[in-house]
C-alpha cells in the first residue's frame, strides 16, 4: 500500500468507528457534550459511515478527483470544528471541546497523509515529475499504423485538444510545430523521430504566452508489432507543474482530462485504422 492508501484506510477506519460510536451510544454523547437531544448525534453517525464508504471504495483504485473531494469533506470538518471552539454556539461542555479537539487533529492528521499522497500520485521519483501512459491495440498493420500516428501535421483531426497544426520548420527530428486550441497557442520541437518506431514532442513551456501551469511537457507516442495485423500504440506523457502545490490542487483534474482526451484520440485513430 501507498502513503495515499494508508493514508484513506486510516481515515475509513476512524470514520467507521466513529460512526458506529455516535448511532449506538448517541445520548451518552450528548450527555458529555450537555446537549439534552441527540438527534444531531445520529446525523452526524450516519453522515460519518456513509463518508466511510466513500473512502472504502477508494482504496483499491484511487480516483484522483474523488480523493480530492474526501480531502475537502475533512478540511470543512475540521474548520467547522474551529470555528464550533471559538464561536461556542452550542454551550457545550469543557468534555465536549476536548473531543471536538481531539477528533480534528485526527481528522487532520489524515487530511494531510491524504495530500501528501495525492500529491505523489503519478510521480516517477527519481525524476521528480509525473508520467501518464496511454496503451491500444488496433488492428491495423505496424506500417499504416505509424503512417496514421507520425502524420503530425494533421494531428488537429484526430486530436480533440488542437484545433489547428502548422509546420514551422524542418521535419523529423528537430521539427517545429505549432498548435493551437480556442485562443491559446504553443509550439513543440520534436526531441526523438526514429522512423516506424517512435517520436516525441517537447513543448516550449518557456514562453511568456504559454497558456498552460506546466513547467515542463513532453509526449512520446511508440507503435509496437503484436501480430501481421495487430499493432499496439503507446503514449507517454512526462511532465511537471509551475507551482508544487499544483500536484495536489490541479493534478487530479488535470489526469481527467489526459484520461479524456487520449482516450478519443485512440479512439479516431482505431476507427481510422480499422476502417481502411
Amino acid at each position: 500500500m501507498n502513503i495515499l492508501q494508508i493514508a484513506l484506510l486510516g481515515n475509513g477506519i476512524f470514520s467507521l468507528t466513529t460512526g458506529l460510536f455516535l448511532l449506538i451510544f448517541k445520548n451518552r454523547v450528548a450527555r458529555w457534550f450537555g446537549q439534552e437531544k441527540s438527534l444531531a448525534f445520529l446525523i452526524i453517525g450516519l453522515g460519518l459511515l456513509y463518508f466511510s464508504y466513500s473512502i472504502f471504495e477508494q482504496l483499491k483504485n484511487p480516483e484522483l478527483g474523488a480523493v480530492f473531494y474526501i480531502i475537502v469533506q475533512d478540511l470543512i470538518w475540521v474548520l467547522a470544528s474551529i470555528v464550533i471552539l471559538l464561536i461556542k454556539p452550542f454551550n457545550i461542555t469543557v468534555l465536549g471541546n476536548q473531543i471536538i479537539t481531539g477528533v480534528a487533529f485526527v481528522v487532520l492528521f489524515f487530511g494531510v497523509g491524504q495530500s501528501v499522497g495525492l500529491a505523489q500520485t503519478d510521480s516517477i521519483k527519481e525524476k521528480g515529475i509525473k508520467r501518464l501512459s496511454f496503451e491500444r491495440v488496433i488492428n491495423a498493420s505496424k506500417e499504416n499504423t505509424w503512417k496514421t500516428i507520425s502524420d503530425v501535421a494533421n494531428y488537429h483531426q484526430v486530436a480533440p485538444n488542437i484545433d489547428s497544426v502548422e509546420i514551422i520548420s524542418g521535419e523529423g527530428e528537430g521539427m517545429v510545430r505549432s498548435c493551437t486550441h480556442k485562443k491559446d497557442k504553443w509550439t513543440e520541437i520534436a526531441t526523438l523521430w526514429d522512423e516506424g518506431e517512435q517520436y516525441s514532442f517537447k513543448v516550449n513551456t518557456d514562453a511568456e504566452d504559454y497558456p498552460y501551469p506546466l513547467k515542463y511537457l513532453q509526449g512520446t507516442w511508440k507503435v509496437e508489432k503484436i501480430s501481421g495485423y495487430q499493432t499496439k500504440i503507446t503514449m507517454v506523457f512526462e511532465f511537471t507543474y509551475k507551482r508544487r502545490i499544483y500536484n495536489l490542487l490541479i493534478h487530479p483534474f488535470m489526469k481527467k482530462q489526459f484520461d479524456k482526451i487520449c482516450r478519443e484520440l485512440l479512439d479516431n485513430w482505431q476507427n481510422e485504422l480499422e476502417a481502411k
